[in-house]
């Protein structure tokens, strides 16, 4: 399957361009083509779009998700380039476009899941913008492949999902959707549960049975009223299993649900307690600033449901502090 064939390049209108003296990031990032990439000293980092919510609206939660990943590319490529640091000379960044969707859920995420394996197979740290959370897994399985399949078999990866929800449901007529992504991941044996980490979890919003089931894979699940209640803030508990993780596995990946974003309104389950906007600019550093995390995700914002497409400027923040902690 040729890459070019289910796949689309970011829009031309959203790359924004600043006054004479004031660059903005939109005049910096590349467009992806396809195929090898030219060799260069600095690290590579791609985005890559799903915009698609076929699973969200399965999973009965709210439309609009398939408008995120441009949205939130508007935010970002609006922002400036920072005086204290020269990104040029440490970061690439390279934009590839957005998935084609089909018209079959099952074959969007087996497009995608292909497409993603062909970045990851060029060693990119990547950053993936959502869509459905559903996409979590053709895209974190897209990257193990891809990076197994250009000789590194023995790398160990591990994966941390900051959510309300575990995201473990059962497939459902044998189709999977916005609740399902960890349970697909897990049972495609790519990592043991012990290397998963539900980062986040509300009593509310999670059936006992799905609890039960991480329990029995014995995936980590740190539930947020708990971590509410202890001393230590929500930063020190996601940098010390950052570190945690890091002793036993060389890659980590790092998934991001607005559903936990208690500051917008603006995704198909829009919480009213939660994580603050400021707490989740602040993990998106701590991801940035681990070199170990080669993947980063940001899912399920919906700009339409939003006031001023809140979520989206959330998001846009968040990829921003990643990418600034990546280029010290």
């Amino acid at each position: 399957m040729q890459a070019e064939s289910h796949h689309l390049p970011v829009s031309e209108h959203l790359l924004f361009k600043g006054r004479a003296g004031d660059p903005r990031l939109g005049e910096w990032v590349l467009r992806g083509e396809w195929g090898n990439l030219p060799p260069d000293k600095r690290q590579t980092i791609g985005i890559w779009g799903c915009p698609d919510d076929t699973g969200v609206i399965k999973n009965r939660g709210r439309a609009g998700a398939k408008e995120g990943p441009d949205s939130i590319r508007k935010h970002l490529y609006r922002m400036t380039l920072p005086m204290d640091l020269e990104w040029e000379k440490s970061i690439r960044l390279i934009d590839f476009g957005n998935l084609l969707p089909s018209s079959e859920l099952l074959e969007t995420h087996s497009r995608n899941k292909s497409l993603v394996e062909n970045l990851a197979a060029s060693g990119i740290t990547l950053i993936c913008l959502g869509g459905g959370h559903d996409f979590a897994a053709s895209n974190f399985l897209g990257f193990v492949h891809g990076r197994r399949s250009v000789g590194k078999k023995a790398e160990s990866f591990a994966l941390i999902n900051v959510d309300p929800h575990l995201d473990v449901r059962e497939l459902e007529e044998g189709l999977p959707h916005s609740g399902t992504p960890f349970r697909e991941i897990l049972s495609s044996k790519a990592i043991p549960g012990k290397s998963l980490v539900e980062f986040g979890a509300r009593a509310n919003r999670n059936a006992r049975s799905h609890f039960s089931y991480c329990q029995e894979q014995k995936v980590k699940v740190w539930d947020l009223d708990k971590m509410r209640a202890g001393k230590k803030t929500l930063e020190n508990l996601f940098q010390a299993e950052l570190q945690r993780l890091s002793k036993n596995h060389n890659t980590l990946a790092a998934t991001f649900d607005m559903d936990s974003c208690q500051d917008a309104e603006g995704m198909s389950a829009a919480p009213v307690a939660g994580i603050s906007a400021w707490e989740l600019v602040r993990l998106s550093a701590i991801a940035g600033k681990e070199k170990k995390v080669k993947y980063f995700e940001v899912a399920e914002v919906a700009p339409g449901l939003d006031v001023q497409e809140r979520s989206s400027r959330i998001a846009a923040e968040m990829i921003y502090s990643f990418l600034r902690a990546r280029s010290f």
